[in-house]
């Protein structure tokens, strides 16, 4: 009998003493739950990004060969430099044209600023004078009916010919004709500053200081007008660019200051400040699923420029930006 209250009581100490265990476990649980959630809620809100540079693409106006190229990949240029000739034999021989076409319509024009020269005037004179004695004969016979109507018509038509003739030598050119060729002459100083403008084109210069990073001709290589011929890259400031999930966007705001870090360089760090956030989404980040409801999360563009950069960045750089620490509510 004894023996038997021996066991059960062994065996209530065993029980209390797993139950002890379990709870002292359980507590732990809670406690490293509770730990890890609050250090979750309270981590750094860090996005990866990319350092971005000014590029412009160096297009061409005008088709053609490819005559010249100047630059090849990594060369340092100042704004105004010849990067690329494109052949321009055809747009010369237009200007020759355009050129020649001036020349004749100034001294039309010339002409009829100046009048007609005194041996003109003195030849349309010699032949009014002649017409007109003739016309006076001719109304004599007329009068004499020894003549038809219509010889002294055929004289009568000369005769009025020759004066006005003589009358415009002795005045000159109308006004009007003097603004007809005066307009051609402005009509071929035209051609001849579009022709320059073609010829212009055909120099493909950079438009700003900086470093060529493309050459997508070759030369002699047929081109089409709007082709990219050549890349450059200004010498702007360089700037991070990141996308930030609509989700998130309640912890970037313009104007923040963020440390900004990049794999290149691991054992330092930048201070940088949000420029611009996006009015307009980039893309989606992620459809809609159950965890985020029936829309789809979408991505905005941030910009953070960099205070005292000291070190080479190139375009497309990996940047991890920390926009700081995300307090737990």
């Amino acid at each position: 009998m004894e023996k038997e209250i021996v066991t059960a009581m062994d065996k209530k100490k065993k029980t209390t003493a797993i139950l002890a265990g379990v709870l002292i476990v359980a507590l732990i649980a809670a406690g490293c739950w509770s730990f890890s959630s609050k250090a979750e809620d309270n981590k750094d809100f860090i996005v990866q990004g990319n350092v971005k540079k000014t590029e412009i693409d160096l297009n061409s106006k005008l088709a053609g060969n490819i005559g010249e190229i100047l630059v090849k990949e990594g060369d340092e240029v100042k704004a105004g430099d010849v990067i690329i000739k494109i052949s321009s034999e055809a747009v010369e021989a237009k200007l020759q044209q355009a050129e020649a076409a001036k020349a004749a319509a100034q001294a039309v024009a010339q002409k009829a600023q100046n009048g007609a020269r005194s041996q003109e005037i003195a030849q349309a004179k010699a032949a009014f004078d002649y017409a007109q004695k003739t016309y006076n004969r001719m109304k004599t016979l007329l009068d004499q009916e020894a003549i038809s109507q219509a010889a002294f018509d055929q004289v009568e038509a000369q005769y009025i010919a020759a004066k006005e003739t003589y009358n415009m030598a002795v005045e000159g050119a109308r006004s009007e004709d003097v603004a007809a060729a005066d307009s051609q002459v402005a009509q071929a100083n035209g051609a001849i500053a579009e022709v320059n403008s073609y010829l212009e084109d055909s120099q493909i210069k950079a438009p700003a200081d900086g470093t060529i990073t493309a050459v997508n001709v070759e030369q002699g290589e047929l081109i089409s007008t709007g082709m990219p011929l050549a890349t450059l890259t200004t010498q702007d400031e360089p700037w991070i660019e990141v996308n930030v999930k609509e989700t998130d966007l309640n912890k970037v705001q313009k104007g923040q200051k963020v440390k900004v870090t990049f794999p290149a360089y691991p054992d330092k760090e930048w201070t940088g400040t949000v420029t611009v956030v996006n009015k307009k989404p980039d893309f989606a980040t992620k459809r809609a699923t159950n965890e985020n409801g029936d829309f789809d999360v979408l991505s905005y563009g941030v910009k953070i420029s960099i205070s005292g950069m000291n070190q080479e960045l190139y375009s497309g750089m990996t940047a991890m930006v920390d926009f700081g620490r995300i307090e737990g509510k």
